[in-house]
């Protein structure tokens, strides 16, 4: 006999569910499938699962899930077996390595399709699969927000202004056509959800348009802006350094404190197993506007890649990213892939850019295989604008070659950043390089 549960009349499901696993046992709890994690894991490993299912029949990454993010008739989930206990949908066995798409009521067993009465029902994993997502379609944004002014463009999307009309709050929404976009549309909605840091921008929700292929990201509102508008500002008023040398940037201890508060965020992304992968002035958001002591929230995190496993390296391949901040291994499709050092090529950039207020290359860079590596603009960098330690940090971030590179989490350790005294608050660290 199907089992059913219809979720329109169960209490118990909302709408950040997309599906939920009932035990068939009366020992193991209901697992629910949040909307924001469209990709879930399981097995006996901590560190590579979101569930854990900790039976002697279960294998380290047992299995996934994984929702397509549509809804009602449009919603896909299927199964991937990665076991070599087996994993069983309404009796029969999905071979390993092989996806079968799940329909709501199917009855599956994880390790074994029949009764386990190991640890007195402990290790009895067998669920019916209710399938949330075809039978409840999320609330409408425009019956939540109050559209406000255009923003700016990020990743796969636009950003607009919006007024939470319960709360009067303001917040960020960014519209992302996911068809008309390479990006992996749950990454950034995964990765933003999962971080908690004061220095990295926050989610309050997501929302799937029922009628176009949308969805919308609630984020914080950053009234100041981006960092690039910030220094673009400065060339042209010179508020903070209205005199001295022609190619003067930020002033030293301003650019410390952006450097210091970046380094700390994406120290901690990294320790994390999250790699931003887009790291640019464009993509470093402002609280609010005042000049002199700069609050900053590193944002757009749509080619963010992020590791399960943090006891193994990860090489990454793909190329992406902008050219004029990229790691020369990200765009060189010769080198042997590249890791999260390449944040900190691209934050050693930002820094040589925000010193000088000028594209730091002295030719143009392009995404061309072969294509040599300009020579940077060293000569605009005297120690008038940054001092010794200044440019060794500086020297170390922008080494072409990873293996000489500095992480983020060591430059936070250099005699630069280590004795800076914090305009805001002290940080806690050190992280740990994955």
């Amino acid at each position: 006999m199907a089992f059913r549960i219809d979720p329109d009349n169960d209490p118990e499901v909302d709408q950040h569910l997309w599906a939920y696993l009932v035990p068939l046992n009366q020992v193991l709890l209901r697992v629910d499938f949040l909307r924001i994690t469209p990709t879930i894991s399981l097995g006996r490993d901590p560190a590579r699962c979101t569930i854990l299912l900790p039976g002697p029949h279960i294998s380290a990454t047992h299995a996934e899930i994984s929702w397509n993010g549509l809804n009602n008739k449009y919603s896909v989930i299927t199964l991937t077996d990665n076991s070599s206990g087996g994993t069983w949908v309404s009796g029969q066995r999905v071979e390993r390595g092989k996806s079968r798409i799940l329909k709501d009521g199917d009855e599956i067993g994880f390790g074994a399709p029949v009764v386990v009465n190991d640890n007195g029902g402990l290790h009895d994993f067998r669920y019916h699969f209710c399938d949330a997502a075809v039978k409840q379609p999320l609330k409408r944004l425009d019956d939540l927000y109050l559209r406000g002014e255009h923003l700016g463009t990020g990743t796969g999307g636009y950003v607009h202004l919006a007024t939470e009309k319960s709360s009067n709050q303001l917040v960020a929404v960014k519209t992302i056509e996911y068809l008309n976009t390479d990006m992996d549309v749950f990454r950034e909605i995964a990765v933003m959800e999962r971080v908690r840091h004061p220095h990295v921008i926050s989610i309050f929700s997501a929302h799937e348009s029922e009628t176009v292929p949308h969805i919308y990201l609630v984020m914080e509102y950053m009234e100041g802006g981006e960092l690039l508008q910030y220094l673009e500002r400065e060339l042209t008023e010179r508020n903070l350094w209205p005199n001295g040398p022609a190619s003067r940037g930020l002033p030293e201890d301003m650019c410390r404190e952006i450097m210091y508060q970046l380094c700390h965020a994406v120290a901690f992304l990294h320790a994390q197993g999250i790699t931003h992968r887009d790291l640019k002035p464009e993509n470093i958001l402002l609280r609010d506007e005042n000049i002199r002591a700069p609050f900053i929230k590193v944002a757009d995190f749509g080619l963010a890649h992020v590791q399960k496993n943090l006891t193994v390296e990860v090489k990454m391949t793909e190329a992406c990213g902008t050219v004029q901040y990229a790691a020369p291994e990200v765009l060189n499709p010769a080198k042997p892939g590249y890791n999260y050092l390449a944040d900190s090529f691209s934050a050693g950039i930002m820094m040589f850019t925000m010193m000088i207020l000028d594209n730091p290359w002295c030719t143009e860079r392009r995404e061309l295989p072969g294509w040599p590596l300009p020579k940077l603009k060293w000569s605009k960098l005297s120690t008038q604008l940054l001092s010794p330690a200044g440019l060794d940090l500086l020297d170390h971030l922008v080494q072409p070659d990873p293996f000489k590179r500095v992480s983020l989490a060591g430059a936070l350790k250099h005699l630069w950043l280590k004795s800076h005294r914090p305009m805001h608050h002290a940080l806690t660290g050190p992280y740990m390089d994955v």
